[in-house]
């Protein structure tokens, strides 16, 4: 476990991207991942969630930023706010914003329910799983869920993993911890003056729910589509599907191959006209 110390930031490291973009990136494996999920399968546009000239997007655990980079070179004019509070992918996010157009703000923070201070658990080797609600045993479940999967989808290389998986969870699952300021959402519409939220993208490792209890009432009129990765932990999910729903939103709830039979799903709500 490392100790706590937000100035912290690996060595920067550089990749061309099939698309031709040189992007900073922690680790290849999720680059890789990340460069396919949202360059490629365009997975945050799926169910009806269309990004207009012009608009406003909340990435909310942006990570390296590839999300708010896509955004920024797909979408003319876009003013994209950006949130991420791992210490060593904000420095990585800082770097990718500098090649995004438009108008582009950082935060170095989570968000959540109310504003304090949480004790962030960050894996250097598995980036996407660092949260505020760390639990060794789910991170370790859902990876070796992932790696099985990916092993019968026939990805090359999986065998050998596989052989060695034990060695390679533990190493993949090595942590630091950082304690990290968290604001709510609404804080910052109110103190930006932000009108609307064309997109608000939710990918913060079981803290969506404390994500969307951040929102004030004044503030859900503004937001106007939502993609949200959602922990199936206890009925987190349904509840979460269902205030969308009551809310005016019309939601649609899919699961990804790779991640059959763990706890992630990914959940799309659009406004209903």
């Amino acid at each position: 476990m490392g100790v706590d110390d937000p100035g912290e930031a690996a060595p920067l490291r550089r990749a061309v991207l099939p698309n031709g973009m040189n992007i900073a990136y922690q680790t290849k494996a999720e680059l890789a991942q990340f460069y396919d999920d949202i360059f490629v399968r365009e997975a945050y546009l799926r169910h009806g969630i269309e990004l207009a000239d012009g608009a406003s997007v909340f990435d909310v655990g942006a990570n390296i930023g590839l999300f708010t980079v896509f955004v920024a070179h797909r979408v003319r004019g876009a003013r994209i706010l950006a949130f991420e509070p791992a210490p060593p992918l904000f420095s990585i996010l800082a770097e990718n914003a500098l090649w995004c157009e438009g108008e582009v703000l950082l935060f170095d923070c989570g968000l959540g329910e109310r504003a304090g201070e949480a004790e962030l658990t960050f894996y250097p080797q598995t980036s996407g799983m660092s949260s505020f609600h760390a639990d060794a045993g789910e991170e370790r479940a859902a990876l070796r869920t992932l790696f099985h999967n990916q092993a019968a989808a026939g990805l090359p290389g999986m065998a050998e993993v596989l052989r060695s998986e034990e060695e390679l969870l533990d190493q993949r699952l090595r942590s630091r911890t950082y304690t990290r300021p968290i604001r709510t959402l609404s804080s910052v519409v109110e103190e930006l003056g932000v009108e609307r939220i064309d997109l608000l993208k939710i990918d913060v490792e079981k803290s969506e729910a404390q994500v969307l209890a951040g929102i004030a009432e004044r503030d859900w009129p503004r937001i106007r589509q939502i993609v949200a990765e959602v922990h199936d932990l206890g009925d987190r999910l349904a509840s979460i599907a269902a205030d969308l729903r009551a809310r005016g939103f019309a939601v649609i709830v899919e699961q990804e191959e790779l991640y059959r039979g763990s706890d992630r799903h990914n959940l799309y709500a659009r406004r209903e006209p």
